[in-house]
């Protein structure tokens, strides 16, 4: 959800038609092949390349099959994963550019804000290199979305229109702050708890925490931008100051045509009597 390169491809369809199509032609497309390749560790075991006493981890069970197969196998494998790699970088890179453009409202020199990019990149490359695995980090950004995604999509509701930013910001905050507390309540001391934030011991672990923290995460994070949000408008009903709610600019014409574009009820006016004066 917060992959810029998916909205970036949301925005760019033509109509909501053909975002359904594409939206669930493209489910399909990943189900399937993730689904290939998750059955890799089934394959390998039944093949032989791959035992439970193996030194090689249950992840890795598809290279394993790839070792057992032609050079040239392998060769196609790596061209292809290297393909695959660039393919997410060049989108990520693009929606990293796209996004601070939007930010600086596009008044900022267009080599500055690729220069700011680069930047960014640097400590991303650095903790990449220092991850003792890349399951780890995935994992953290996992934890960090899980904590955070709800507030955000409550913004896209209409009901919810009572819900100000700071709402969600300390909702988001309130996920996170969830897994300490999860953990500290869990493992029974604080140094452990609050560490199973990083998920220092991944995703293969004896007991419940990872679990726990996952669903501790999106639920924590509701449970505090709603208090907060009880909290500010009592507190603006006490002031007597008038209550929050997000409503759509007047003159606003909510639908949206087959090409994608809105328009205004003073453009649809101005349409209708140009076709009047034309049939005149």
């Amino acid at each position: 959800m917060y992959h810029q390169g998916f909205w970036q491809r949301t925005f760019a369809s033509r109509n909501d038609r053909d975002l359904r199509l594409a939206t669930f032609f493209g489910f399909w497309m990943v189900f399937i092949v993730t689904a290939l390749v998750g059955m890799a560790g089934p394959l390998a075991a039944w093949a032989g390349t791959w035992t439970p006493d193996s030194d090689v981890p249950g992840s890795s069970a598809l290279f394993t099959i790839i070792a057992s197969l032609p050079g040239w196998v392998s060769g196609l494998t790596l061209v292809l994963t290297t393909s695959l790699s660039c393919c997410a970088i060049d989108t990520c890179q693009t929606a990293m550019f796209a996004s601070l453009y939007d930010l600086v409202e596009q008044k900022v020199n267009i080599w500055v804000v690729r220069a700011a990019v680069v930047v960014l990149n640097v400590p991303v490359i650095v903790l990449a290199m220092q991850a003792p695995d890349i399951l780890q980090v995935y994992l953290l950004a996992d934890m960090l979305a899980c904590a955070t995604i709800l507030p955000v999509l409550c913004g896209l509701s209409a009901r919810l229109n009572f819900i100000h930013w700071i709402d969600a910001l300390v909702g988001c905050f309130g996920g996170i702050i969830s897994v300490g507390v999860f953990g500290q309540v869990y493992l029974g001391n604080r140094h452990d708890g609050w560490r199973l934030l990083l998920l220092d011991g991944g995703l293969y672990v004896d007991d419940e925490r990872v679990l726990g923290a996952f669903c501790f995460a999106p639920v924590g994070s509701l449970v505090f931008m709603f208090f907060f949000a009880g909290l500010r408008m009592g507190v603006t009903r006490l002031l007597d100051r008038r209550q929050y709610r997000y409503e759509l600019p007047a003159g606003t014409y909510s639908s949206t045509s087959n090409s994608g574009a809105s328009f205004s009820e003073n453009d649809l006016t101005l349409n209708a009597t140009n076709k009047q004066n034309t049939l005149a």
